[in-house]
């Protein structure tokens, strides 16, 4: 059963599937808007069809199980196929053959053979220095009277590099699934002169309660002759502790940033109501603008939605431990909070003008940019540098003679590896072989 799911985990076969899979539902979130507002869905797509895709996730992609599970499985599938790749890699990269016996240079796609007029210690030492000029790592594998076998590398990571790739996909993955667990998209809709702390998603009844307060000082928008907003500006604060520790003005694609949460200027619209609450020992009016909740006991929250100009019936959604509840109140009647002493009436409304803030948290973020420059770097590694190795063999022919065998393979770049052979071996001919027989080509 082990082995089943261990061969079913590190197939190449699923994570083709699953990048497939990825793709195709991320270019699904590309094409449909993503946690908007309900009554959009319903005016773009019609009843039946928003309800198909709010069932299969499609109006949240990234937040939905199935993604998560998606981006889980793709995970466990590339840790697996590493850790069963690994071994191979591991003995080929750090348990290379390292004598160059008789023969073996006829088995390499680069090689060749000198004659030069030296000792055979001189010549060794003076390979050893060219290729450490070369930056390789250099050892004597095999030391004899009249033979003496060196081998040399460099650039041994490289042969890692799709390991430094496949860490880079894992980190972007956890940046992925971060932002899906943590992350959210919401709203929040504020008239000037008030504040709030909750965040309304734009699908669903979730509200979600910031550690601080945003407060909206002054909200400015310029129409076109023919009506069309023009620009909107909303000077905003954070109030923090019942402090103001940042303000700032914000525009279309100009946000404000606190503690990781991005608060853009994203619409506005009109009406603000205000409400009496009031319990058995205090009673406060409180301004809120349409759309925006409003908290009357834990977990409990009124949002105004409409007004009927002609009845001043008031439409509203009443959120309690996350379900939705629609109905409609009339102004000056106060309406029990269920399971609480307090009581709320609307008792005024204005027409004015409120700022639609778009609230976005994306805390994954950072770890998906530290997982992409990884992933380059790996890229980089596994495509661009080479992992070589040199093995040479000094063998004796006389006292002052010696035959000079050496060869070379290259992960990449076979043409790179020639001309640093061809480079060292033009240091040994200065050296010792002025009048030495051409080089000869194995």
């Amino acid at each position: 059963m082990f082995k089943k799911l261990y061969d079913f985990f590190s197939s190449v076969k699923l994570a083709i599937f699953l990048l497939l899979t990825l793709a195709i539902t991320s270019i699904v979130g590309t094409i449909i808007e993503q946690q908007q507002d309900p009554e959009k869905y319903l005016m773009e797509y019609g009843q039946t069809t928003y309800k198909i895709l709010k069932f299969l996730g499609f109006t949240d992609v990234y937040h939905s199980w199935w993604y998560i599970a998606l981006l889980t499985l793709l995970g466990v599938n590339l840790i697996v196929c590493s850790i069963k790749r690994l071994p191979k890699i591991w003995k080929v990269a750090m348990e290379p053959r390292k004598t160059f016996s008789p023969g073996q240079e006829k088995s390499l796609r680069i090689s060749s053979s000198i004659t030069l007029q030296a000792k055979l210690q001189e010549v060794k030492e003076k390979l050893i220095e060219a290729l450490k000029a070369k930056r390789y790592k250099v050892e004597v594998s095999k030391e004899e009277e009249s033979e003496v076998h060196i081998f040399a590398d460099k650039n041994v990571y490289a042969r890692f590099g799709v390991y430094i790739v496949h860490l880079g996909v894992l980190i972007v993955l956890i940046g992925g699934l971060i932002t899906a667990i943590f992350g959210y998209r919401g709203y929040m809709n504020l008239a000037e002169g008030t504040m709030s702390n909750l965040v309304s998603f734009f699908s669903g009844p979730k509200v979600i309660e910031l550690p601080f307060y945003v407060k909206c000082n002054k909200f400015t928008i310029d129409f076109y002759p023919s009506g069309m907003p023009k620009a909107y500006i909303s000077d905003l604060s954070i109030i923090e502790n019942g402090k103001e520790v940042l303000r700032r003005e914000i525009k279309v694609n100009d946000p404000l940033k606190y503690k990781g949460v991005y608060f853009y200027q994203a619409s506005y619209g009109r009406g603000e109501a205000f409400l009496k609450i009031k319990d058995k020992s205090s009673e406060r009016i409180v301004g809120v603008a349409f759309g925006q909740p409003i908290k009357l006991a834990p977990k409990t929250y009124l949002r105004i939605v409409s007004l009927d100009g002609r009845t001043m019936n008031i439409g509203i959604e009443f959120i309690k431990d996350g379900e939705i509840r629609e109905g409609v109140i009339k102004p000056f009647i106060f309406y029990q909070v269920p399971g609480t002493d307090k009581v709320f009436a609307m008792v005024d409304f204005k027409p004015v003008f409120y700022t639609g803030l778009q609230v976005a948290k994306d805390p994954g973020t950072w770890v998906v940019w530290v997982g992409s420059t990884i992933m380059i770097i790996g890229l980089v590694v596994a495509f661009f540098i080479p992992h070589r190795r040199v093995w040479a063999r000094i063998e004796k022919k006389g006292e002052d003679k010696v035959r000079l065998v050496i060869g070379g393979l290259s992960s990449k770049g076979s043409e790179g590896l020639a001309q640093e052979l061809e480079e060292v071996l033009g240091v040994l001919k200065s050296s010792y072989c002025k009048n030495t027989p051409k080089e000869e080509e194995l």
